[in-house]
């Protein structure tokens, strides 16, 4: 009897929870500008996380301010590189929000992570970044870039081509257990 009454409490309590629990607001593909599979193609090499300079203030009602992350992914600088993602956000809350999901949900194991920050979206990213660093050298970071305001062609061949050399630098190290040898990266 104690048996069956310890199940049914237990059936209560489990949808009761299931009942109150609600999804996180990064679980819904209305809060990216960019999301991409999160079955990682054989083609990519990294993960792009791309934050812009126009954040967005009422999370309830996000409307879309800043094409240039589709712009930037458009153009082909990332293809074949990078899954690029680029969560909405308005406050750090939010960027810590975005980044456990994306990390729980869609980062890797052994996959390099870049971070792209562009104006208040590159503030808020690179303290992100300070503090969070110990935990962002587990999880690969690899590289990041920061500039003040959103600048036409702030990702330049050079960039693409630095973001290469470092996820090389990244899965060599992973690999081998040493230091790429000189002469071995893109130039």
């Amino acid at each position: 009897m104690k048996y069956k009454l310890c199940l049914c409490v237990l059936a209560v309590a489990a949808i009761a929870a299931g009942c109150s629990t609600t999804l996180p607001p990064y679980h819904y593909l209305e809060n990216w500008l960019i999301r991409e599979d999160p079955v990682r193609p054989f083609t990519t090499h990294a993960d792009l996380i791309y934050l812009q300079n126009d954040l967005y203030v009422d999370m309830q009602n996000l409307t879309l301010m800043n094409h240039h992350a589709k712009e930037a992914v458009g153009n082909g600088k990332f293809t074949g590189l990078a899954r690029v993602f680029s969560p909405l956000v308005a406050t750090q809350e939010d960027i810590e929000d975005a980044l456990d999901w994306y990390f729980s949900h869609y980062h890797g194991k052994e996959c390099p992570v870049v971070f792209i920050g562009e104006g208040e979206g590159g503030r808020l990213l690179k303290a992100y970044e300070n503090a969070h660093a110990k935990l962002l050298a587990k999880q690969g970071l690899v590289a990041s870039f920061y500039t003040d305001s959103a600048e036409e062609g702030f990702v330049t061949d050079a960039m693409v081509r630095d973001i290469k050399n470092s996820v090389l630098r990244y899965r060599y190290l992973k690999q081998w257990g040493r230091e790429m040898p000189d002469g071995m990266l893109e130039e």
